[in-house]
């Protein structure tokens, strides 16, 4: 063999490339979460819910028209906004390429009056805390339905993230609400 790993023959000597089995010594990578969309799972999309009770949480939400972000509440903000809120609970979920995404899902009404759309997407959430399933809409009979994955996809692996830490990704400091001068209730109460 020469010194530039060639043997005398000519050819590269491949031995030299040989990596022990256990791979201990291979560098890694880590995928860092920089992103968490706050959204119902899109119409192709299989997803599976956390089972994780504390993956979630019953809060207010806020949309504002120009802004594809929502905005957390804050108990004492959300008295104030009316029927501009909406009452969610935001289950953690997880797509086929590991990506997050926090599902707001309607909670069942205090008052007994139903809305098919809500009832049906909490089934199909619930039905993804065991199961692949894609959230489709049925405009036919008005409601959402599981399309449950066919193929046998492996349980999901979820990040060594604290709910607390994905709730500051998806939100950050300029989309949760505590008091009545943030920007966002200026504008929807057109003080600015």
């Amino acid at each position: 063999m020469t010194n530039d790993g060639k043997t005398t023959s000519g050819k590269t000597d491949f031995s030299k490339f040989k990596i022990s089995n256990n791979g201990a010594s291979l560098p890694v990578a880590q995928k860092v979460i920089t992103h968490v969309p706050v959204s119902k799972p899109g119409k192709q999309q299989f997803v599976r819910v956390s089972t994780d009770p504390e993956h979630s949480l019953d809060c207010a939400i806020l949309k504002i028209e120009d802004d594809e972000r929502p905005y957390l509440l804050s108990p004492n903000i959300a008295s104030l906004v009316g029927q501009d809120l909406k009452i969610v609970c935001l289950r953690l979920t997880i797509d086929r390429q590991g990506n997050l995404s926090l599902w707001m899902v309607p909670p069942i009404p205090e008052n007994g009056a139903e809305n098919t759309w809500n009832s049906t997407q909490r089934q199909v959430a619930a039905m993804a805390e065991t199961k692949w399933v894609r959230l489709a809409s049925n405009r036919a009979v008005g409601c959402y339905e599981a399309v449950v994955a066919q193929g046998d996809i492996p349980e999901p692996i979820w990040p060594d993230l604290s709910f607390e830490d994905i709730l500051d990704i998806a939100f950050g400091s300029t989309h949760v609400i505590e008091d009545r001068d943030h920007p966002a209730l200026r504008k929807l109460w057109g003080q600015d």
